[in-house]
């Protein structure tokens, strides 16, 4: 997609008059909308109907592959009873009532957008549907009571008027100060509506994405980092790469060096000729053995945090039975590698990128440029795969700093290797696990996790962009410091189990020296499964029990997952694999939704074969079924890649994998057989996009036991 210059300047304007709708979350003076127009009736952010009777919802999720583009469109669709597929959606830009009343920024993550925003915006579309019968009731001089919307019209027995005819009236009545949503009995889209509507524009290749973008006379960007993460620039030679066809600059970039050419193949050919001297890295002679090596000696010697105790210590009586479980750093490896466009001026910085909380961009652009955060502005896009990675904002803040020292439009784009070894990875983790038994029943189950803290690097940020600018240098840092060793994403998973035994324990003992680390899908969900998961079955084993039945004797009677877990056993025909296959069994609960798996496996000559995946999920009432599966489905290739081949090594504070020769994904080839059922419930909405993850890996582990009589306690799995 090409910007003209013409856009670029009406984008600071208008998307078009009409009357909009949408919630003020933000608890303070309302700043414009970034879609707003004086013809605009614009009580809140979410909707607007447009003069030509057009319904835009800003979108103002992401929209990276889990669906929020047609989940969102099919909520508002309900309320104003129209086809999903009559909406208009454009990705909103930050506005402070765009903020996640949970995390308080404006973000995309923790499989909350549908959860969180399920009344949210209903109410919104209802509003506009209860303004929009008002004025339809004016105007046929008729009672609200004998007209009905329908697919972008208000109708009665005797006629109908399109919204572009209520519009002039609509905006003349106030808003209503409550609104009554449908009842689920009378839904029309919601848990019915399947058509993706995106998919039409990603299949054709008329979606947008970051990387897609174009302006004028722009310059495209590669960028030199030191290979030792935190090691900056202390002289280059930049003569050869100058004389290359099409480069235009080299420059130093706070610590690392720019090529600015026409095209990428001119900037990224000529980096090559960059002769450079780096300087000595805070990380040099780090390594991911001797982190490990760390971790397992932290076990020991400290006594770390208790997270969570339930029952009393004395409970825990007869033969102690220990086990540890180790995972690496993890990449994102997203199929869209980094980029940004920025525009800088005297007046400001837009940015044109896709990024999962522009809320945090804008505060780290403001920092890294001496702008004001009104001064900024973030064009979001389609992303191609997120997974957490484009939470952090490094890649906008290093496009709007070449472009301010540059004075040029700059498309900054990574390289695969670039993103391999320039990521915020999965932490390394392990834990210690532990249990007594005594008379064939486990009395206490305990957990000791070493892990670093992502929260202690993150929440800087955020904090950056919720708490007033005005604060002292560097207070933002400390706050992030004092939440570090009681990170909970080190924990969850662990604690608040629905297991039941006489005595459980969760303890975290942070580990300090860490390459960056981030939130990666599932986050601490996604290596806890695996540790609790496979413990579980390692004490069904050791009290000849059957893993599932030794699971339903231990989960609370109104436990979730006994639902889930008895109807992947029974769609799995438990117990009863193939010939030569063997299975493993899982249940998890993360970000409010269970998903149990069953894996049936094969294995020859230390090959591990997955020749099917059985999934249940509860995830309360599914808005679109086919995106609740696809998501299911998603997740258990995600994490079947993890499993089997997912790991990054450090070697002297450098990241030694670069591309998908070394850090493999799942191949089409080695896909298994995937079959979803879903558990159906009335309750409201909860989670799909990362929940699928972390049963995988334990499931497959405790498969891979069933078949070979070993017990794998570290990821990826490999047989000796």
């Amino acid at each position: 997609m090409a910007i003209s210059r013409r856009a670029f300047l009406k984008s600071s304007a208008v998307v078009g008059g009409g009357l909009a709708i949408g919630f003020n979350l933000s608890g303070c003076a309302r700043a414009q909308y970034p879609h707003y127009s004086a013809a605009d009736l614009q009580p809140n952010a979410f909707l607007q109907v447009t003069p030509s009777g057009e319904v835009i919802l800003q979108l103002h999720k992401s929209e990276m592959g889990q669906g929020v583009y047609t989940g969102m469109a099919t909520m508002a669709a309900e309320e104003l009873n129209m086809d999903p597929a009559l909406i208009t959606v454009q990705q909103a830009e930050f506005h402070p009532d765009f903020r996640d009343p949970e995390f308080y920024v404006m973000i995309t993550g923790g499989s909350s957008s549908i959860k969180l925003n399920y009344v949210i915006v209903r109410e919104a579309a209802a509003t506009v549907a209860a303004l929009l019968r008002a004025a339809a009731a004016e105007h046929f001089s008729l009672p609200e009571s004998a007209l009905n919307l329908k697919d972008g019209k208000a109708v009665h027995a005797g006629g109908e008027v399109g919204f572009a005819g209520l519009i002039e009236i609509a905006r003349s009545l106030p808003s209503p100060k409550q609104v009554t949503l449908k009842s689920p009995q009378d839904f029309q889209y919601i848990g019915h509506y399947n058509k993706r509507l995106d998919a039409l524009a990603k299949v054709t290749g008329k979606a947008t994405f970051g990387i897609d973008l174009q302006y004028p006379d722009a310059l495209t960007a590669v960028l030199l980092r030191c290979p030792q993460f935190g090691g900056k620039v202390q002289s280059f030679d930049a003569s050869q790469a100058l004389s290359k066809s099409g480069v235009k600059l080299v420059i130093e970039v706070d610590g690392a060096v720019a090529v600015l050419a026409d095209t990428y193949w001119q900037a990224r050919q000529a980096a090559a000729t960059v002769k450079l001297v780096w300087g000595e890295s805070p990380l040099a002679g780090i390594n991911s053995d001797s982190l490990r090596a760390e971790r397992h000696q932290l076990l020991v010697s400290e006594d770390g945090k208790n997270v969570e105790e339930k029952g009393e210590r004395s409970a825990a009586i007869g033969e102690r039975f220990d086990a540890v479980y180790d995972v690496p750093y993890l990449a994102h490896a997203t199929m869209e590698p980094m980029n940004a466009l920025a525009v800088a001026t005297a007046e400001g910085i837009e940015v044109w990128t896709g990024n999962q909380s522009p809320d945090i961009a804008l505060s780290e652009i403001a920092d890294a440029t001496g702008f004001k955060r009104e001064q900024i502005r973030i064009h979001n896009q389609m992303l191609g795969g997120g997974f957490g990675r484009r939470i952090m904002s490094d890649y906008l803040v290093e496009a709007a700093r070449i472009a301010q020292l540059s004075g040029r439009p700059v498309k900054l784009v990574w390289s695969r290797e670039d993103d391999m070894r320039g990521d915020f990875y999965r932490p390394n983790s392990t834990v210690a696990m532990a249990a007594t038994i005594a008379n064939n029943e486990v009395s206490s189950l305990q957990a000791k996790v070493v892990a670093p803290s992502i929260i202690g690097g993150f929440v800087q940020f955020v904090t950056n962009s919720i708490l007033p600018q005005w604060l002292p240098n560097g207070l933002h840092k400390k706050i992030g410091g004092l939440a570090a060793d009681t990170d909970p994403a080190a924990s969850e998973g662990l604690v608040h189990s629905d297991y039941e035994f006489p005595y459980m324990r969760t303890d975290y003992v942070m580990q300090k020296t860490s390459i960056p680390i981030g939130y990666w899908r599932s986050v601490g969900h996604s290596q806890n499964a695996f540790f609790m998961e496979s413990f579980i079955d390692e004490l069904a084993n050791r009290t000849a029990q059957d893993p599932v039945m030794f699971r339903l004797a231990h989960l609370a009677k109104d436990s979730r997952r006994r639902k889930v877990l008895e109807l992947a056993a029974a769609k799995a025909n438990w117990g009863k694999p193939p010939a030569g296959q063997f299975q493993g069994v899982a249940v998890h609960e993360s970000f409010s939704t269970v998903v149990a798996q069953i894996v049936n496996v094969s294995v020859s000559d230390f090959k591990i074969k997955v020749h099917k995946v059985v999934c249940a999920v509860e995830c309360g009432m599914a808005i679109n079924p086919d995106i609740v599966i696809m998501q299911m489905e998603s997740g258990i290739v995600f994490g079947l890649t993890a499993a089997l081949k997912g790991e990054i090594t450090v070697v002297d504070g450098a990241v030694q994998q670069s591309n998908f020769h070394d850090y493999e994904i799942l191949r089409m080839n080695e896909s298994p057989e995937i079959e979803v059922y879903r558990v159906d419930t009335a309750a409201a909405p909860t989670g799909v996009g990362e929940p699928g993850v972390p049963p995988l890996a334990p499931a497959l582990a405790n498969a891979v036991f069933a078949a070979t009589g070993q017990r794998l306690r570290q990821l990826p799995l490999r047989l000796a």
